[in-house]
């Protein structure tokens, strides 16, 4: 038995990917001009994809594969969508 096993390097995963987010939109929001609707898009597409990801790890460390990656498709990817239009609407309005 290790120190870290499953769950807990999820954890710490999940840690570093929010706190990556979190420095991420400071340095959008500094070095770019963010209207409200552009935080909310943001926020929405990277509390879904952290979701998506804490949904399908621990759903395959639990034995099952098919809620996995059914998560990734039911979160992933309107994650990806969001992040997408996030980063449309960040380019537009930046020109």
């Amino acid at each position: 038995m290790g120190i870290f096993e499953g769950i807990e390097v999820l954890f710490f995963s999940l840690g570093v990917i929010t706190t990556l987010a979190v420095v991420g939109m400071i340095y959008l929001s500094k070095n770019y001009r963010l209207n409200w609707k552009m935080y909310t898009i943001s926020v929405l597409g990277i509390f879904l994809g952290i979701f998506a990801i804490a949904w399908s790890v621990s759903s395959v460390l639990e034995g099952e594969p098919r809620a996995a990656s059914m998560g990734m498709v039911v979160f992933g990817l309107p994650s990806l969508a969001f992040l997408g239009l996030f980063r449309r609407l960040l380019l537009a309005g930046n020109k």
